[in-house]
């Protein structure tokens, strides 16, 4: 599948290059994550997911997943790689930090395959428009999850085809395995597109059907060992998006099966990169991951700020690359003006209708009192029961105890700055009716943040 290649030239320059726009990008990246956590505008997975790595070697569990063993929610052991960034950090951002920097090395693999069939400085305009890709930005700056780890291994995996290094594939499919339990079906479906691909090519038929048997070997162990191992009777909780039958409470509605919405979601995710992916058979290598988010009834997956684009960004990177040497082979200046297309769009995606909602998610700037907040939550025990609620519980992933219900916890914790009318109306009588029973006193109310212990 090796493309034909421009004249070879020195690549140090370029290479320098690319890998400024990689600091440039994880560094944005990581300001925007901080801002967000900083002004407490995560979300629980924040917290799922620093309580789970934290205890890697103690259950590996979150409260918010039932304290189950977090296998039994998904396959993901490359987790444990996070594990150095949450401890040197001392909780989530850490993981802010790590996401930032794995969303910014897919323009790695994307430069790498452009660089192979067009003019550097084109190439380089390639890796500039996948580095401004909103979706991948979202990806970035949105709450921590596994699949954080897809897209820059997707695009390895892409690459190490392209060219050949059928050990690297092999390699990234491994890893890729170890993601999530749903690139074992991207696995197996790319395994036997590349076969297929290969026609006469015996190594790339073998590496094909070895991609594939990751797939199908890791589906056979997690779900006909590992999960019944752990616990034979636990559900498998991810079925319920493809259960058009049930109506669960789901944060984004439900989507009707002649919704406009699925074409809508396509048609957002192409115009950035000037629809260049339908030009590649790369493109195939994406239509796992969009299944999994299209055939979805809940508005959840289809939404571009969540991480479900996870499951395809890394591959229709990749596709646009070898898109774009597609359209420079008919035409040059098409390619030209396909990159300046692809790089408009993506700035005014990011302006108009940013997938990472600025508005709401970096809606101020920190504060001195964002910085008292999250210090009286460093005060309270580390083995401490919490409840609380809204947006503080992101910052306690490090006490493997909180949880955002309430229900008799050593510790509860009050938002009141995110919204203070709603909480005068809603949690001020509440908190004063616990602290008149005897049950609970407040042991701290500044800047919002209301810690009552239980007595």
């Amino acid at each position: 599948m090796r493309p034909l290649t421009v004249a070879a030239r020195p690549l140090w320059g370029w290479t320098l290059a690319v890998a400024a726009l990689y600091l440039i990008l994880a560094a944005v990246y990581a300001h925007l994550g901080i801002w967000r956590y900083d002004i407490f505008r995560a979300g629980v997975d924040d917290c799922i997911f620093t309580q789970v790595i934290n205890g890697a070697f103690s259950g590996f569990s979150a409260t918010l997943e039932g304290s189950v063993n977090h296998f039994l929610i998904h396959f993901s052991p490359i987790l444990i790689a996070a594990l150095p960034f949450v401890r040197a950090l001392d909780g989530a951002r850490g993981l802010v930090v790590l996401q930032a920097l794995l969303a910014a090395a897919t323009v790695f693999p994307v430069w790498g395959i452009a660089a192979a069939r067009l003019p550097k400085w084109l190439a380089f305009l390639v890796a500039a428009v996948a580095a401004s890709y909103p979706p991948l930005s979202a990806q970035a700056a949105g709450d921590f999850h596994e699949l954080a780890f897809a897209p820059p291994l997707a695009a390895a995996l892409v690459w190490a085809v392209d060219r050949r290094a059928w050990r690297i594939a092999l390699a990234a499919a491994l890893a890729l395995a170890m993601v999530k339990e749903d690139q074992f079906v991207s696995l197996a479906f790319i395994g036997v597109v590349v076969a297929a691909l290969g026609r006469g090519d015996r190594a790339q038929r073998a590496c094909g059907i070895w991609v594939a048997a990751i797939g199908v070997a890791g589906a056979a162990f997690y779900f006909g060992i590992l999960r019944p191992w752990i616990d034979p009777h636990f559900p498998y909780f991810s079925l319920h998006f493809y259960q058009w039958w049930r109506f669960p409470a789901t944060p984004a509605g439900f989507v009707g099966p002649f919704s406009a919405a699925r074409a809508q979601y396509l048609f957002a995710i192409l115009v950035p990169l000037a629809f260049l992916p339908l030009g590649s058979r790369y493109a195939l290598f994406a239509l796992p991951g969009l299944a999994e988010v299209l055939l979805s009834h809940e508005g959840i997956t289809m939404a571009l700020g969540a991480h479900y684009t996870a499951t395809w960004s890394g591959y229709l990177l990749c596709a646009f690359a070898d898109g774009t040497y597609t359209l420079y082979r008919l035409s040059d200046v098409l390619a030209k003006g396909a990159m300046a297309f692809a790089l408009l769009a993506s700035f005014w995606t990011s302006r108009y209708f940013s997938p990472i909602a600025p508005g709401y998610a970096l809606y101020r700037a920190p504060t001195e009192a964002d910085a008292a907040r999250e210090r009286e939550l460093l005060t309270l025990p580390r083995g401490a029961s919490i409840g609380t609620g809204g947006f503080v519980i992101a910052h306690l992933g490090m006490f493997p105890h909180a949880t955002i219900a309430m229900n008799g916890q050593d510790y509860l914790i009050f938002d009141g700055f995110s919204d203070p009318a709603a909480s005068r109306a809603g949690d001020w009588p509440k908190i004063a009716e616990l602290v008149a029973s005897g049950a609970y006193a407040k042991v701290s109310s500044r800047d919002g943040l209301i810690v009552l212990k239980k007595r």
